[in-house]
């Protein structure tokens, strides 16, 4: 049988609940191996405030941190391996970093074919960039790309998350909000995409296997809010640098500068944005034929040049 390793880190569980479907046409079809990245000291759920803050420069900058010991048996010649994550500030969350960048992460990847799973609310694309490029260092090939995310407007979007992040709560706040998250019928259905990685598996063959996944409505990108995340992962890489200039995680002497960010974050969020979109669709027919290469560029697998 084929040898699947997934690689997930989840800190709501949803991330999870998606993998779990997406495997279910796999399951007993092939030998799964499952590796649950746990960090040292974990990061827990929900996040208090600060807590929540200073994860952000050494996600931006991608600095890797500590794991426990990885499970996974080193010595197994992989088929496939599935990388699963979230989105945190615009990037990769640490965990999944600290794994990608480990001398476990390049002997196993090596060589092999790799399929992503992201759980996002709406802005990914620049963290998958990310990924993308630590995928490559370890010698491997991304041949499929799978993106869930929060369908509700930005502006409330971003609401919902922070409450759910920093309350553990997945309820309609004051019952006018929308539940935060992806939506429990996106996450049921997405065990659509196991038969065409199933069948990839069994062809020995992963070509065509991302058009596969787009036939399913694998990625979906709203060009207004990628216009949006590039200009901000920009303007995280500035803050990320001035907050790390006082320290490593945890110093208090950051706590002032962090709190300058939270708050020019907020009001970036909910008195910029809304009129950069307007602005991007005012203008949006004279860059039409550049956002368009943009969004088939990000809907499919391949590096940059």
């Amino acid at each position: 049988m084929k040898n699947v390793l997934v690689v997930t880190y989840s800190q709501s569980g949803q991330l999870n609940s998606i993998i779990d479907n997406v495997l279910k046409a796999l399951t007993g079809k092939v030998n799964i191996h499952r590796e649950y990245l746990k960090p040292k000291p974990e990061f827990s759920f929900p996040w208090k405030d600060i807590r929540f803050w200073d994860a952000m420069p050494e996600c931006v900058e991608m600095v890797p941190s500590k794991l426990e010991t990885l499970d996974f048996d080193i010595s197994i010649d992989y088929d496939l391996i599935i990388l699963g994550y979230p989105i945190w500030f615009l990037s990769p969350p640490i965990p999944l970093t600290t794994f990608l960048k480990s001398p476990q992460a390049k002997k196993a990847m090596n060589g092999k074919p790799v399929v992503t799973i992201i759980g996002s609310r709406n802005m990914w694309v620049g963290a998958q960039e990310d990924v993308k490029g630590m995928v490559m260092e370890n010698g491997a090939q991304l041949v499929g790309n799978i993106s869930l995310h929060d369908r509700h407007h930005n502006l409330p979007s971003v609401v919902t998350i922070i409450y759910w992040m920093t309350t553990g709560k997945k309820d309609r706040l004051w019952g006018i909000f929308p539940k935060p998250g992806i939506s429990d019928k996106d996450i049921e259905e997405a065990d659509r995409f196991g038969p065409p990685i199933l069948n990839s598996l069994q062809n020995n063959s992963f070509e065509g296997l991302q058009d596969n996944l787009l036939k399913l409505k694998s990625v979906e990108i709203v060009p207004s809010v990628l216009s949006i995340e590039r200009k901000g992962k920009k303007i995280f890489k500035i803050w990320s640098k001035f907050i790390r200039k006082k320290g490593e995680p945890g110093n208090p002497a950051r706590k002032a500068r962090l709190k300058m960010f939270k708050w020019y974050l907020l009001f970036v969020i909910f008195i910029v944005s809304p009129i950069v979109t307007f602005f991007f669709y005012l203008t949006y027919p004279l860059f039409f034929s550049k956002i368009n290469k943009q969004l088939v560029y990000y809907k499919g697998v391949k590096p940059k040049n």
